[in-house]
């Protein structure tokens, strides 16, 4: 039988998940033309490729999506960052322009990736998590909660297109070449901070197997949510052994107080507001999407020890800067961890 033609756009066509995908929109029969759409130009490309440079949060996306079938959308701030307003208005701006977009074109399905983040991380999670529990991402972690209004915002839209279907994939942390993320870090046993008696399981996807769920979603017509994980999860013990001893663990309270501080003077790259899913469990079951006939290619384990990238040692600066920290936040009086930090600086800057 003839598989009919089809064009697929892109969104954040440049980015570490969109580039592993295309071989895959490469192989498959009856796609004839994918639009790639990124601020970025894209290092990869494949035949049938039309490439455009647009930020899909300031432009209006009507006259590129066209002749669209199916728009997989992965243009998105993963983690937080400083500019709260520049988050929300890449993520959430972002989701609205290209769901108005594909509205007015007659998209007949999207695929999206969300995080498994949205769950949440508290201490009476089930583990693990199926798709049938309710989305309670951490209070006050942006990207989580960014990730759940996404969520909702494709659930109306298909509410007021019903011939259309919709794709959430629910992610754990993705590791492999490229992937530099505060929780691909923490996979390593780099996480920002270290909560004293906190033994939470780490589970990951390989950035392949990630990939590999995405393609399938386009190649069954997938409706509905999903969880993309490596089968199980590893210990905190067991992580331990794999990748050795992380930083000193400290209190909750004084490693929240770290964070703040190194966060507040620019030299942090995780929100304080990120320590709750470094201390609970929010490892997912991959069964709904295995049953679709999806299967990782990677466990936990040897996603971790495969990662050729391994993030670099802190540098002095920051390693000074992180010892300012840790000796402001277990002070208690006198000066606060980023009025410790930004000295740190200055006191350098004589130097």
């Amino acid at each position: 039988m003839d598989v009919p033609p089809e064009t697929i756009a892109v969104t954040g066509v440049a980015g570490l998940l969109a580039q592993r995908l295309l071989p895959h929109l490469d192989a498959m029969p009856g796609v004839t033309r994918v639009v790639g759409l990124d601020v970025r130009e894209p290092a990869r490309r494949m035949r049938g490729f039309e490439f455009h440079r647009v930020d899909i949060a300031s432009s209006d996306l009507t006259a590129i999506l066209e002749g669209v079938d199916t728009i997989v959308h992965l243009a998105g701030i993963v983690e937080g960052g400083p500019d709260t307003a520049l988050l929300a208005h890449v993520n959430l701006e972002g989701s609205r322009r290209m769901l108005d977009a594909a509205a007015v074109v007659g998209v007949r399905r999207i695929v999206s990736t969300s995080s498994a983040a949205v769950y949440g991380a508290w201490p009476n999670n089930p583990v693990p998590i199926t798709e049938a529990s309710p989305l309670r991402p951490s209070p006050g972690y942006l990207p989580a909660l960014h990730d759940a209004e996404k969520e909702r915002r494709l659930g109306e839209w298909c509410a007021r297109n019903p011939a259309a279907t919709a794709t959430t994939l629910r992610m754990a942390p993705v590791v492999g070449p490229g992937a530099h993320g505060v929780f691909a870090r923490a996979a390593l046993g780099r996480p920002p901070a270290t909560v004293r008696g906190a033994t939470r399981p780490i589970q990951v996807v390989h950035v392949d197997d990630a990939a590999a769920a995405l393609a399938l979603a386009l190649a069954r017509d997938l409706n509905g949510a999903y969880n993309v994980a490596a089968d199980g999860w590893v210990s905190h013990e067991a992580l331990r052994d794999l990748v050795g001893n992380g930083p000193p663990a400290l209190p909750d309270d004084i490693a929240r107080r770290m964070l703040q501080g190194l966060w507040s003077s620019g030299l942090g790259d995780a929100p304080p507001e990120v320590l709750p899913y470094l201390v609970h469990p929010w490892v997912v079951a991959n069964a709904r999407l295995r049953a679709e006939g999806w299967a990782p290619t990677y466990s936990n384990e040897s996603a971790i020890l495969a990662w050729p990238l391994q993030p670099s040692p802190p540098s002095a600066r920051r390693r000074a800067a992180l010892t300012a920290a840790a000796i402001a936040s277990t002070a208690g009086a006198g000066f606060g961890v980023a009025r410790v930090a930004r000295r740190m600086k200055l006191r350098r800057a004589r130097l």
